[in-house]
Parts: C-alpha cells; sequence; structure tokens
C-alpha cells in the first residue's frame, strides 16, 4: 500500500510537470504548479480508485486524520494565544493515563507526535505494555479527567484507528491484536 502511494506521489509530480509544460493556457506561476499538482493527483486517485478500492478509502481516510489535526492545531494554538493574551490564567494543568487501543509501534509514534504539535498536550511517555498513554495537558477538556480522555480517544486516536484498519491487512491486524473489530470489520468489507 505504501509502495502505491509512493508511485501515486511520483506520478502526480510528472503529470503536473507535463501540465505545466505542455498546455498553453497554464501559466508558470506557484499557484499554477499547486493546481496542476492537486488536479494530477486527484484524476490519478479517480483511475486507481476503480481498480483499488481499499486504496481510495484509504486517501479518504488519510484526509480526514489531517482535517482534523489542522482543526485543532489552529483551535489550539487560537486557545493558547488568547490565554497569552488575557491577563486572567484559566490553565487547568494534568497529567493523564489514557487508555489505547493503538498496539503497533508506529501507530503510538504517530498519535503521540501529533498529540505533542498540538499545543497544551504533551505525551510523556507510553507505559511498558503499550496499553497506556500518559499525557500532561494545560486544559482538561470539560475540566474532568474523563472529558480529556473521551477527547484524545474519540479525536486522533479514533481516525488513526480508521487509518490503520485500512492500511494493515486482516491477518496482521488480529495476530498483533491491535484494532478493534469495527475497523476489523473494514479491513475484511474492503478485501471483498
Amino acid at each position: 500500500m505504501r509502495i502505491l502511494f509512493v508511485i501515486h506521489l511520483l506520478a502526480s509530480f510528472y503529470a503536473s510537470y507535463w501540465i505545466l509544460e505542455k498546455v498553453s493556457f497554464a501559466s508558470d506561476t506557484a499557484g499554477s504548479a499547486v493546481v496542476a499538482f492537486f488536479l494530477s493527483f486527484t484524476v490519478i486517485w479517480f483511475l486507481l480508485s476503480v481498480f483499488r478500492r481499499r486504496y481510495f478509502k484509504l486517501v479518504i481516510q488519510l484526509m480526514r486524520l489531517f482535517k482534523f489535526f489542522i482543526k485543532d492545531f489552529i483551535r489550539a494554538n487560537v486557545r493558547l494565544t488568547k490565554e497569552i493574551v488575557t491577563p486572567k490564567i484559566n490553565l487547568q494543568p494534568a497529567v493523564v493515563k489514557v487508555p489505547l487501543s493503538l498496539h503497533s509501534d508506529t501507530s503510538i509514534m504517530v498519535l503521540t507526535n501529533m498529540s505533542n504539535l498540538t499545543p497544551g498536550t504533551l505525551v510523556v511517555g507510553v507505559s511498558d505494555d503499550k496499553r497506556y498513554l500518559f499525557v500532561h495537558t494545560i486544559y482538561l477538556n470539560g475540566g474532568t479527567l474523563e472529558g480529556f480522555k473521551s477527547y484524545m480517544k474519540e479525536g486522533l486516536e479514533k481516525r488513526l484507528l480508521d487509518v490503520t484498519a485500512l492500511s494493515a491487512s486482516p491477518e496482521s491486524v488480529g495476530a498483533s491484536g491491535g484494532g478493534d473489530n469495527e475497523s476489523i470489520k473494514k479491513i475484511k468489507k474492503t478485501k471483498e
């Protein structure tokens, strides 16, 4: 699946180069290059969807993950900037032990890095058995530990589970003990 994505990106770059060179109405600006890349990426993506349904769904899940992360990143930056500018401090710092549904090292690393990039949260560590994530936060969502745990579980982790469910084979997910029943059902459904 990763090789297919790399080939997709390279083909999109080549197609966008071809569009800029051969199409007479395309100007030589950065905006035209970006538009040509997204146009070629989308066209190749739709062509691949005819042959590989799972890849089509994986790209959609990646876009949803990226959209959620960008929205959360902007929201956290605005909240932290507001906190800095206003004279009153409304911080509620805590270290929270969040249970994990992700079990692979790669997916835990991605969750950790995305959480660390969001202002106001910092992953302090992962338990030895990879069942818990220790997160330091300066804002408890809803003011409770359970509210923050549900925010972490229903946010990035849920979207990462969707991505890993589509990018892994059903055999590897079942063997590793990772994923939930819904994710394994999604994999089996996309294989058919």
